[in-house]
């Protein structure tokens, strides 16, 4: 083909692609799949070798497979085609390939091509899934039009005499395997739009089906041949559309094949396809939230799918007789559960819901077709279910029944009956919370919440699983911790509102209408209110402060509500994803529960168990120092340390601590740097004397040289010294690690000697960020808490992560007269927080004036970059 006909097709290409983008052509992808048609149909026509190969009695057909067989050709997906031959290839058509796809190479598409004779490729086909399943896609786009009749005859009847069963099986296996490689897309909110469960894989897998089983050769036959009613036909339609239309923007502005909703192009992409701002809602959120439904849908077509396949191969023992059930109405066919008719339903309207206390009982799902019905008879839910005892006492038993093994309520919310029940619980359905933390929309993250709830029955794993196992085993009310579970995020229906307070408004009257009584009612109100405080606490306070756990008793109040919610926190964690749940974290909120449970149980005198503790310690370090140091040296070293040291330092760090003391004599400071077991760490232990800033002008060398701090912890070491313990990120050159910490000493140095070393420092912290934002970027807020500690003010500090933040803040402080005692990094959504127990350089106390504390929090928010929202492409589509 020449360059001037290239030409052409590449611009006949882009002036499509630019109609699509500016919303002028809803029929893109068939008129993309048309000129690509066009372009291999010019180059066979115009071909001089295609002519010869066919003269010489070797003719052949080009055929488009894959999604560009389909006509689903998206901008940047993979041209797929196959050359087909009768027997013979002769060796001419190597230069024919040149002619037809070097162009489109050289253009820099992605074609992926076979030449092959008939018998080889039906030999492969049947030989591999992948092969066999572009083949089912097959169309015909020029040359011999006989070849390729021929050989599709010849496929469909192999397939169908020899391949059947098996080409199934493979079909349903190989379905099972993508899920679990590629995960539930209607869970996540980073979703794969292809392969996920919930993508277009999983409606390519009925097709295929519908293919293999009754030879349909459009989508539209997927009604006509019974696989798909007419209102499931109408919404698939619906869902392909907006799935394709999302799939072709984000290949347009990644601008390759990109079909992973990846978290950072979701802004520009809701912008894009026109989502605004809508009832204070934001406008990612309201996009993420149609297409999660949409998903739903693809997932539910799967199932249909699966279902029939299950069903036509007998795989495992499958009967097509009807097994009663000990429920009246409902029977086990192809195990599946089934209702024996619709007038039973009429007749008995709770059959509705013992459908799925019979699933979670036997754990046999209901079939496609009891979910229909399901769905069809709603209305019943209203009159005849709802405020009825027994079928309250019905759902309590099925929330019991839900695990991620095996999905009750989840089918309960696809079916629509669980929005029914609780209508408060639609305004939760596929809402999504824009932001790196959160891996589900909030329906499915309670949900979640619920099966993780469950999975506390089973003891076995880890030492902490038991935990969870004896602590779930004590609860008396499991009905109630379940309902809490699904309701805790009730308040999120209302983005405006803080959720936790809104939920416990909005919840209370549920839970009166489901039987609970008034303390019972009283508790999940507390429980939702106050769901986040635990893992607040652990992860922002000082939990080696015995206070923090005296203070946490004295807001909890009583041991059934710890326990409760000790397991809501742990599941909502869990739910949340890898952000919000970790090994740290898990300790963090166990050492937390375990404390405030010991006050609970023992009183607030139950320093007696940490006094043991640093005893045993004591007698640790004695024993590892007798050889070099007097006994009364010793104990004179240990007794000016502050019993939080003790207790939580090992004994051998404070060996080493004390020798760094030892051999500070009359230098500034002194330090030793460690690389921690197993990890890409370094601790690094300063021993210093106690100079104001001192903390501030450490965190402004390690930015200064790009050492990045990750946790730290300061003590006294005795009335005029202190011991600041740093975990840090070790410099990106580890050639020169040791050059770098010799600079890092050296710049130390300079900065407790002169105030003004670090200001060149102050002058690289950025004066503004921009952040990726659904929404307007939340603010930098600064909070202050007195009331948790007896001995520290309490700083929080909420803003984005930037180069210097923490040398920033403690700078600031410094200035504000106020020394820093302990500093902790927390994560908030997408948000960090820095929390920070002070005291003022004054007086060594807690500060308690209000105008002082104004003054403070005014430094540190002068002291931060000014945020705004990165600016996106404001075009509709």
């Amino acid at each position: 083909m020449d360059k001037k006909n290239t030409d052409i097709f590449i611009k006949k290409r882009e002036t499509l692609i630019g109609q699509f983008l500016s919303g002028d052509e809803p029929e893109f992808l068939e008129k993309h799949a048309f000129v690509l048609d066009e372009y291999f149909f010019t180059v066979f026509e115009k071909s001089i070798t295609a002519r010869k190969m066919t003269m010489a009695g070797t003719p052949f057909a080009i055929i488009a497979l894959g999604g560009y067989g389909r006509k689903e050709h998206c901008i940047h997906s993979d041209i797929d085609l196959l050359i087909l031959f009768e027997k013979i290839v002769p060796p001419e058509v190597e230069a024919f390939l040149q002619e037809l796809l070097y162009p489109l190479w050289d253009a820099r598409f992605e074609v992926g091509y076979a030449v092959r004779n008939v018998n080889e490729c039906l030999e492969m086909a049947f030989d591999r899934f992948d092969i066999l399943t572009t083949i089912l896609d097959a169309r015909f786009i020029c040359g011999a039009s006989l070849i390729y009749t021929g050989f599709m005859e010849k496929f469909r009847s192999d397939l169908a005499a020899k391949h059947l069963k098996h080409t199934l099986n493979y079909l349903y296996e190989h379905g099972e395997k993508r899920h679990f490689d590629f995960g539930d897309s209607t869970y996540l909110i980073a979703p794969d739009l292809k392969s996920g469960f919930g993508g277009l894989r999983d409606y390519h897998t009925l097709l295929w089906y519908a293919k293999i089983k009754s030879g349909i050769k459009t989508r539209r036959d997927l009604e006509y041949y019974g696989f798909l009613s007419h209102f499931e036909y109408l919404s698939l339609t619906e869902s392909l559309t907006d799935i394709w239309k999302i799939r072709n923007f984000l290949h347009s502005i990644t601008k390759r094949k990109c079909d992973t909703l990846y978290f950072e192009y979701q802004t520009e992409l809701a912008v894009l396809l026109g989502y605004r701002s809508k009832n204070r809602q934001p406008d990612v959120e309201r996009f993420l939230g149609d297409l999660h439904k949409r998903m739903d849908f693809l997932k539910q077509i799967n199932q249909i799918a699966f279902e029939d396949i299950l069903g036509n191969t007998r795989i495992g023992k499958v009967t097509t007789e009807s097994i009663p059930t000990k429920t009246d109405g409902l029977v086990i066919k192809n195990r599946r559960l089934h209702f024996i008719n619709t007038v039973v339903i009429l007749q008995k309207p709770d059959l509705l819901l013992k459908i799925f206390l019979e699933s979670g009982l036997r754990k046999i799902p209901l079939s496609i077709e009891a979910r229909r019905i399901v769905s069809e008879f709603l209305h019943l839910v209203d009159d005849e279910i709802k405020n009825n005892i027994d079928c309250i006492k019905i759902f309590k038993k099925i929330m019991s029944l839900s695990y991620w093994e095996f999905n009750v309520l989840n089918v309960m919310l696809a079916t629509g009956i669980l929005e029914k029940l609780i209508p408060e619980f639609s305004a939760i359905v596929s809402k999504i919370q824009y932001n790196h933390y959160h891996l589900f929309p909030v329906d499915k993250h309670s949900i979640r919440c619920v099966q993780i709830i469950n999975s506390f029955k089973d003891y076995r794993g880890s030492a902490t699983k038991s935990l969870y196992y004896s602590v779930f085993k004590e609860i008396r009310n499991k009905n109630l911790l379940f309902f809490t579970a699904l309701l805790h995020d009730i308040g999120k229906s209302d983005p405006a509102k803080e959720h936790s307070k809104t939920g416990a408004k909005i919840a209370k009257p549920i839970f009166e209408r489901f039987g609970f009584n008034s303390t019972e009612v009283k508790d999940a109100v507390f429980l939702i209110e106050n769901h986040l405080i635990l893992i607040k606490t652990a992860t922002r306070r000082d939990i080696s402060d015995e206070e923090t756990a005296v203070y946490m008793a004295h807001k909890i109040g009583k041991i059934r509500l710890l326990r409760m919610l000790y397991l809501l926190t742990v599941a909502d964690s869990q739910a949340t994803g890898p952000k919000a749940w970790n090994e740290w974290t898990e300790n963090l909120l166990k050492d937390l529960f375990l404390k405030t449970m010991g006050v609970f149980k023992k009183g607030e005198l139950a320093s007696k168990k940490i006094q043991r503790l640093i005893d045993k310690r004591k007698k640790n370090v004695l024993e590892l120092l007798k050889e070099r140091w007097p006994e009364d040296e010793i104990n004179k070293q240990l007794e000016s340390m502050p019993q939080r040291y003790l207790a939580h330092v090992p004994a051998q760090s404070i060996v080493s601590h004390i020798n760094l003391y030892t051999n500070l004599k009359g230098k500034d400071f002194i330090w030793q740097i460690s690389k921690e077991n197993d990890s890409d760490i370094r601790t690094v232990s300063i021993c210093g004397k106690d100079k104001p800033g001192f903390y501030s002008k450490i965190a402004g060398v390690f930015f200064l040289n790009n050492l990045d701090i990750i946790a730290s912890q300061a003590y006294s070491f005795g009335e005029e010294h202190v011991m600041d313990i740093f975990k840090v990120k070790p410099p990106k050159d580890r050639i020169f690690e040791k050059e770098k910490w010799e600079k890092a000493q050296k710049d130390l140095v300079h900065a407790i000697n002169d105030d003004h070393f670090l200001d060149n420092a102050l002058d690289k912290i950025p004066k503004e960020i921009q952040v990726s934002s659904g929404k307007n970027p939340k603010p930098n807020t600064v909070r202050i808490d007195n009331e948790i500690s007896s001995f520290f003010t309490i700083i929080e500090v909420f803003t984005y992560d930037f180069p210097g933040l923490l040398f920033s803040i403690t700078n600031a402080l410094y200035r504000s007269h106020t020394n820093v005692d302990v500093a902790m990094v927390a994560t908030k959504v997408d948000q960090v927080v820095d929390v920070f127990y002070v005291k003022s350089l004054e007086n060594g106390a807690k500060i308690e004036s209000e105008q002082e504390l104004a003054l403070i929090k005014k430094a540190i928010l002068e002291s931060l970059p000014h945020i705004t929202a990165k600016e996106m492409n404001n075009e509709k589509s």
